[in-house]
C-alpha cells in the first residue's frame, strides 16, 4: 500500500474524459446551464446540440466529449469550457490546455445572485476551462482558479473515457479515445 501512495500519480490531479449518452442527457443539460452563467456567449440549447450530433456518435462512446480536472481526492476542480464533438477532440484540447497552462489567466464571474462567484481560465481571449461549482466570494473563486492552473500543469491525463448509460451510471472504457 505504501508503494501505491508513493507513486507520483497518486499525489497528482487527473484529467478525465466523459461523454453523455445523448444530446438529451440530464447531465449535459446541467453542464450547459452552469456554463451559460459563466460564458453566456457560448450558451447553446440541447435542441441545437441534437441537430448537430452525427448519429454515428451515439454508439458506443456516447455523444460529445468533455474533460474534467480532478484533485487527488477526486473532487472536480475544473471543467473544459467547450463541449466537443467527440472524446478524441476533448483529449486533444485537454493536452493543449495542459501544455499552455502557464499562459492562462484567471478571471472571476458573478453568478445569478450576489453570493455566487466562479472563475474562468482563458488563454488570450479564448475560454479554456471553468470552475466546477459556485464560490461565496470573488476572492475565493480567484484563488480556486489559480490552484486549478497549478494542478492542471502536472495532472495525469487519463487513458480512457467514461460513457453514460441508460441508468445514469458511468462506465469507464480503458482504451484511450480513438
Amino acid at each position: 500500500m505504501s508503494d501505491m501512495l508513493s507513486d507520483t500519480r497518486a499525489r497528482r490531479g487527473r484529467v478525465i474524459f466523459d461523454t453523455f449518452r445523448s444530446a438529451r442527457d440530464p447531465r449535459l443539460s446541467a453542464w450547459l446551464l452552469f456554463r451559460s452563467y459563466l460564458l453566456p456567449e457560448l450558451a447553446v440549447t440541447q435542441l441545437a446540440l441534437t441537430e448537430a450530433a452525427p448519429p454515428a456518435l451515439a454508439a458506443p462512446l456516447g455523444v460529445f466529449g468533455v474533460w474534467r480536472l480532478l484533485a487527488t481526492n477526486n473532487r472536480e476542480l475544473a471543467r473544459c469550457a467547450t463541449v466537443f464533438a467527440d472524446p478524441t477532440a476533448a483529449l486533444v484540447a485537454a493536452r493543449a490546455a495542459q501544455a499552455g497552462a502557464g499562459e492562462m489567466s484567471v478571471s472571476t464571474v458573478r453568478g445569478p445572485v450576489s453570493t455566487k462567484h466562479a472563475w474562468l481560465l482563458r488563454r488570450g481571449d479564448r475560454p479554456v476551462a471553468t470552475a466546477a461549482r459556485w464560490y461565496e466570494s470573488a476572492g475565493e473563486a480567484a484563488a480556486a482558479g489559480r490552484a486549478a492552473v497549478t494542478v492542471l500543469q502536472d495532472a495525469h491525463v487519463a487513458e480512457g473515457v467514461s460513457i453514460g448509460t441508460a441508468s445514469g451510471r458511468r462506465s469507464r472504457l480503458v482504451a484511450q479515445p480513438a
